[in-house]
């Protein structure tokens, strides 16, 4: 019970901050390509205001991630505890 919710926690952090850093994609989009259109624009330059923009996603899929794995790790000894438990 405890492995399937850390297992639905930690998807529904990465889903969610996903789709919330999916949503400012069009105006990153939006300025990637006027910079690059500009062309004298620094493409690390570019790209690295980008990236920072979204850096705050990092940690919170990082964290879901790891709550998703921690909780198939769970399942997984559990089910091997269910199927040792038999044999005796």
């Amino acid at each position: 019970m405890i492995a399937g919710l850390l297992y639905l926690i930690g998807l529904i952090a990465v889903l969610v901050c996903v789709a919330i850093a999916g949503y400012s994609a069009p105006a990153m989009i939006a300025s990637f390509t006027a910079a690059m259109d500009a062309g004298n624009a620094n493409m690390f330059e570019v790209i690295a205001a980008l990236a920072g923009g979204l850096a705050w996603v990092i940690w919170p899929v990082i964290t879901g991630l790891a709550l998703m794995g921690f909780g198939r790790v769970i399942m997984l000894l559990s089910s091997i505890n269910r199927s040792l438990r038999g044999q005796g």
